[in-house]
């Protein structure tokens, strides 16, 4: 049997589809469905229980909100199946996914796809309607569509503590257990989003927290370590040559954000096509260097909490590891 365990808070706008998505995958043969509804506030839990009429196969736990990893855990625990699906509410899987996944599985432990748009873009790609080109995350088995080989979770488990982040973490301890992991080529899962600017920024900005949790926890240097730290020596030329070039300072780390806003916009999406396509990849360039500002800001944060930290010699080991310091 195949469990999906569908994690969600404030979903009511998907849900719906991601259940019927999963339900009418190709060969799906006998599952459970599983949704974790992580303390919604809206009417994600009663479209859940609606739907239990049409799908036998459907369960609901409703938690109080304790975050992401504690949601994921709490699906794994409730999951009755040898293989387990993490799937979040706002993914809509292709026909195919299970078939492909459960192909892939056999040379390896835990299989997933691409979801496109990635997380961090969604905001770009619904305001300007931009062109998703796919491409991999820097994480191989990210959260919001991954199949497991049960037997993983009796080794390693989802960080409860951990409000994001937790699929990076877990990868991390999957990786240093020598289990198999892949991200399968080709396979794209649909990502629907519904952000706002505000809370797109302040998504960024945990995330950027999270990110400097996880260099420090594990040491593993990834290309928004590279950014972060470019952006640090540009901040320290900016400071170094104040007082005799005072406007040129100031223009350093505007244009350093631009710059590597462009590279990550053009790693996301297309960049080419008529005038208002461009007029509209611009737009973006210019917003998201609003968005990676937000994330450098909880990168920063994210270092005086790990330093802060260093100085509580009573603090457990596996706390520093586990919690934003």
């Amino acid at each position: 049997m195949i469990s999906f365990v569908v994690i969600a808070y404030n979903e009511e706008h998907h849900i719906l589809r991601c259940l019927e998505a999963i339900e009418a995958q190709e060969g799906l043969g006998k599952h459970e469905i599983i949704v974790i509804d992580d303390g919604s506030t809206d009417a994600t839990a009663k479209f859940v229980r609606e739907k239990q009429d049409q799908y036998d196969s459907l369960r609901l736990i409703v938690q109080a909100n304790r975050g992401r990893g504690a949601a994921r855990a709490a699906g794994v625990r409730a999951a009755g199946g040898e293989l387990i699906a993490m799937v979040d509410a706002d993914i809509c899987l292709p026909r195919g996914w299970l078939a492909t996944c459960l192909a892939s599985l056999e040379e390896y432990d835990v299989v997933g796809g691409t979801a496109v748009p990635d997380g961090d873009v969604t905001y770009l790609y619904n305001k300007f309607r931009l062109i998703p080109i796919g491409a991999p995350a820097t994480t191989t088995i990210t959260g919001n569509n991954g199949l497991y080989r049960r037997d993983v979770f009796e080794h390693v488990m989802f960080d409860e503590q951990l409000r994001e982040g937790e699929d990076v973490d877990i990868n991390q301890k999957l990786l240093d257990r020598d289990y198999r992991l892949v991200s399968i080529s080709g396979l794209r899962v649909e990502h629907r989003e519904d952000k706002s600017l505000v809370k797109s920024v302040a998504w960024l900005y945990q995330s950027g927290r999270g990110a400097t949790r996880q260099f420090f926890c594990y040491r593993q240097v990834r290309p928004p370590d590279l950014a972060f730290a470019g952006a640090l020596g540009v901040v320290a030329g900016s400071w170094l040559v104040r007082s005799r070039h005072p406007w040129f300072a100031r223009l350093l780390l505007p244009t350093y954000l631009l710059a590597t806003s462009e590279r990550h916009v053009h790693g996301r999406f297309v960049a080419s096509g008529p005038a208002r396509y461009r007029c509209r990849y611009i737009g973006a360039v210019v917003v998201n260097a609003m968005l990676i500002a937000a994330y450098f800001a909880g990168r920063t944060v994210g270092v005086g909490e790990f330093c802060s930290s260093l100085g509580r010699r009573d603090a457990p080991a596996s706390s520093v590891r586990s919690r934003s310091f």
